[in-house]
C-alpha cells in the first residue's frame, strides 16, 4: 500500500480576518468599571455620581491587545432582555470599531439567549443613521420613536 502526501496550500487570511480575530468581547469585571466611564465619556455621556465600581455582570467589554475598544450594558430578562449604551472609542479605527460594534451585539444577544429572554429590546439614537441601518441588517426592529429617560434613585 503506497501513501499519497498532498500539499495544502496556506488559507489566506484577508485584512477583515485579522481584525475580527484582534477584536475579542468578554465579560467586565468590577476593575473595568472605570475604563468603561471612560469609553461612554468619549461617546459624550457622563452620568454625574455614577458609581463604575461594580459592572460585573452586566457589562461586556471589547477589548483588542487587551485596551478596552468599547462596552455594552446587557440586562437579560423575561420576556425581554436590554442591551444598551453600546460605545465604542471615536479614536479606533472604523474597521475595529465596526467590527467591535457587531461582536459586542452578538454576544448581548446570545446572553440574552442563554438567560431565556423571548426579545432583546435597547434605545437607539434615531439621528444615528448608520448606526440604525447597521442594527436593521442584523435583524433588529424600529419599536419605538421615543427618546430614554432616566431618574437618579440614589445619592
Amino acid at each position: 500500500m503506497t501513501t499519497v502526501q498532498t500539499q495544502t496550500s496556506p488559507v489566506k487570511r484577508t485584512r477583515a480576518d485579522v481584525y475580527r480575530e484582534r477584536v475579542q468581547i468578554r465579560l467586565a469585571t468590577d476593575e473595568a468599571g472605570p475604563l468603561i466611564a471612560e469609553v461612554l465619556r468619549e461617546n459624550n455621556i457622563e452620568i454625574p455620581g455614577t458609581d463604575w465600581s461594580k459592572v460585573f455582570p452586566h457589562w461586556l467589554i471589547a477589548t483588542v491587545d487587551d485596551s478596552v475598544i468599547g462596552c455594552m450594558m446587557v440586562m437579560p430578562g423575561k420576556p425581554f432582555g436590554h442591551g444598551g449604551f453600546l460605545c465604542v472609542r471615536p479614536s479606533a479605527g472604523f474597521k475595529m470599531r465596526a467590527i467591535a460594534i457587531r461582536k459586542l451585539v452578538h454576544q448581548a444577544v446570545a446572553t440574552c439567549h442563554y438567560y431565556g429572554s423571548s426579545y432583546v429590546i435597547g434605545m437607539v439614537d434615531g439621528r444615528n443613521q448608520k448606526f440604525y441601518d447597521v442594527l436593521t441588517k442584523m435583524g433588529f426592529t424600529a419599536i419605538s420613536p421615543h427618546m430614554a429617560m432616566m431618574k437618579r434613585i440614589k445619592d
